[in-house]
């Protein structure tokens, strides 16, 4: 059985993501169709990418992982078919590749034919990607329906800026408890602190100068900094809401400034 995954922007409350899986059992037999997210925030693929990346190496090699953030990102959006670490991605080449591995090259990329009914349609998962499952899911070459290419489009906006003795990063997104995740990695943060003592800032008058292994290490209704499990920065507060009450918004900066 082949395992698909969605990852997308399309929300719950409409009929979009039911007309792609239909579509997908309707064409493809023996498949199991896996939902990683439909909420990802409209449009954004640093939320889509932080999400995937930190769930796709968790299924079996083979996985094949369907992206629908920003599809339609420019008037001639283009797609590709992404081969990486034993997994297969198709999705739009919006940048989100790039920030799903930091920079680092594929194994392999192409870039897919689309014909003219595609090219007019609003929901392309339902159309080029389903293609391109069949396609690929009966043994067909996959040069056949795609034109093979060295890279894929890079985006920058998900790197912290980093000196000597600072870092700057910003807020990619709220989760489900609203802590805020920062785009600030833990073996980056080890590696550049060598050791000496450091302050987060991240609002005029909010700081931290220590790091929490759990929620439960500050009292009830105090902030928090941690690293997360996926190795991302987090700012929370224990049983609390950290974006209302620190009134924090994606796209924020936070500083760590190291002594």
């Amino acid at each position: 059985m082949t395992i698909i995954t969605l990852t997308t922007d399309l929300g719950t409350r409409d009929h979009y993501v039911g007309v792609v899986k239909g579509e997908l059992l309707r064409t493809l037999s023996n498949i199991q169709i896996i939902d990683i997210s439909h909420d990802i925030t409209p449009f954004n693929i640093m939320h889509g990418s932080f999400v995937l990346k930190n769930s796709y190496h968790y299924f079996p090699n083979g996985t094949y992982h369907l992206i629908g953030v920003n599809m339609l990102y420019e008037e001639n959006s283009q797609f590709l078919i992404v081969v990486k670490d034993q997994h297969t991605f198709i999705g739009p080449d919006n940048g989100i590749f790039g920030l799903l591995w930091n920079g680092e090259p594929a194994d392999q990329v192409f870039r897919l034919i689309i014909n003219d009914a595609e090219r007019r349609s609003t929901l392309p998962m339902k159309d080029l990607y389903v293609r391109a499952m069949r396609h690929l899911l009966t043994g067909g070459n996959i040069e056949k329906i795609s034109g093979k290419i060295s890279s894929f489009r890079q985006s920058t906006m998900g790197r912290p800026i980093v000196s000597p003795d600072h870092m700057r990063g910003s807020i990619i997104y709220f989760d489900h408890f609203e802590n805020a995740i920062v785009n600030i990695q833990k073996d980056e943060f080890e590696s550049l602190r060598k050791g000496r003592k450091f302050i987060f800032y991240f609002k005029r008058y909010d700081d931290v100068d220590s790091l929490s292994d759990n929620y439960s290490d500050v009292p009830e209704s105090e902030k928090l900094c941690l690293f997360n499990s996926s190795g991302y920065l987090e700012i929370a507060i224990n049983k609390g809401n950290a974006k209302g009450l620190l009134n924090l918004s994606v796209g924020d900066i936070v500083q760590v400034e190291f002594r």
